[in-house]
């Protein structure tokens, strides 16, 4: 096995937010009474707000309702099976966490608004959307068994760089009400469209409607602003991350670069691996995230 050290650096971005709160709600100093269903609920719910911070790929639709319940229950068995691990054994509580997001994804309700800009196949415009169900719920990049982290912060950054390449796998179906070309004049019927890719901001472009105006004033995509400033979270810009090591010390680290340790198995050779991280960079940057 071979160590890939990544860089990342997170500003400003809904992820960010999410890591802050999972960090200062499961801290074991701060919050000595966590139990497994506090923390699983604590993951449930910082997931479900993240993800609602962010749209499909195609149509820029949001979700409206997950299986938070299912992530729970998930997430629960993630712990315990974690706890039952016998010290020193290899364990990913990453990978066990992936199945509780897909079942937060497995039949969710996504939001009917905005109607889909681009008309159902064979249509020439959407008038209403009658229903929109995520019906993949996606897959879950699955690391290799590792020995237990020794800082929590570690573990977070594994779950996000993870929920980032997963996001690109869910999907669903828009069943609409469009317009069929007819003559004399348009026919509404029922109508399907497929999507693939849910992206959490801050890039996610929102086509302007009034776009092209008759002046020219109208520009074609919608400048949006998303606020996900976190620095009341911290006592100083210097730093972000407060952790707790193995012996209940408080570990304090530097602010603007998280670095993650990935084991690449033996079978990848150094001509894959040329394409593979570039491919990898290029998702996460479409995310959102910044990569160096």
């Amino acid at each position: 096995m071979r160590l890939v050290t990544l860089l990342i650096k997170f500003h400003k971005m809904s992820w960010s937010l999410f890591k802050k709160n999972i960090l200062r709600k499961t801290n074991p100093i701060k919050n000595p009474s966590l139990s497994i269903d506090t923390v699983a609920t604590i993951w449930a719910d910082e997931y479900d707000a993240v993800v609602k911070r962010g749209k499909d790929l195609l149509n820029l639709e949001s979700i409206q309702t997950g299986n938070k319940d299912l992530a729970k229950a998930f997430f629960q068995i993630a712990l315990l099976k974690g706890l039952a691990t016998p010290p020193g054994v290899d364990f990913s509580l990453v990978n066990e966490f992936g199945n509780g997001v897909k079942g937060y994804w497995m039949g969710a309700q996504m939001n009917p608004f905005p109607i889909p800009l681009i008309p159902a196949p064979g249509t020439i415009q959407n008038i209403v959307v009658n229903s929109n169900i995520a019906t993949n719920p996606g897959t879950w990049p699955m690391y290799p068994p590792l020995k237990p982290a020794t800082k929590q912060v570690i573990m977070v950054n594994m779950f996000i760089l993870a929920a980032t390449v997963h996001l690109f796998s869910v999907g669903g179906i828009i069943q609409t009400t469009s317009l069929y070309p007819s003559a004399p004049s348009p026919i509404p019927s029922p109508a399907i469209i497929s999507w693939t890719a849910y992206l959490i901001p801050p890039n996610i472009p929102i086509p302007n409607i009034n776009f092209p105006s008759s002046d020219g004033s109208e520009p074609p995509v919608l400048e949006q602003v998303v606020n996900d400033d976190i620095s009341t979270l911290t006592p100083s810009p210097q730093y972000v991350d407060s952790d707790v090591d193995m012996l209940g010390n408080q570990v304090i680290t530097p602010t603007l670069t998280d670095v993650i340790d990935e084991t690449i198995p033996d079978g990848v050779i150094d001509g894959e691996m040329e394409n593979i991280l570039p491919d990898f960079i290029s998702q996460l940057e479409m995310g959102g995230t910044k990569c160096e």
